[in-house]
């Protein structure tokens, strides 16, 4: 024995709740590219400046923020290390060359999550379109026998 079909009212349904899910779903795919892109930025700013410090030798003047928008200047004399954030609290004193080798794994792990959410947020937007598609003919389908 066969189940019997759904209407279309409740195939509308499904879909309307199936959109919404996949509204949700594609809002925080965007903002995770978002915080990505924003780590990543910031990566690379830490990478150039350390590339700059090791140019110069670990000397040179630079503008150390301090809060608030307020920097003050400070010489650096034969920097030979950097202490790096490793996670949960943690930090561990690196070289120079090994703090900018750390940056640079951190910013290829950073790339490629960012091209995986990418690759998943137009999957789902191709998703919403289908649905939007499906919805819109169901609605059309409905509003001319007038049950809309």
């Amino acid at each position: 024995m066969t189940s019997p079909q759904p209407s279309q009212k409740e195939v509308l349904d499904e879909l309307l709740l199936e959109f919404s899910n996949l509204k949700a779903y594609a809002d925080a795919i965007r903002q995770q590219i978002e915080l990505t892109t924003n780590i990543l930025a910031e990566l690379v700013l830490s990478k150039s400046s350390l590339e700059e410090i090791n140019a110069r030798g670990g000397n040179g003047e630079v503008l150390v923020h301090v809060g608030a928008g307020n920097h003050i200047r400070v010489q650096l004399n034969s920097v030979q290390s950097v202490i790096v954030g490793v996670g949960a609290g943690f930090s561990v004193e690196k070289g120079i060359a090994d703090a900018i080798a750390e940056m640079e794994t951190r910013i290829k792990q950073a790339q490629e999550q960012s091209v995986k959410l990418q690759e998943e947020y137009a999957k789902v937007s191709q998703r919403l379109v289908q649905v939007q598609e499906q919805v819109d003919s169901i609605y059309a389908k409905l509003e001319a026998t007038g049950q809309a």
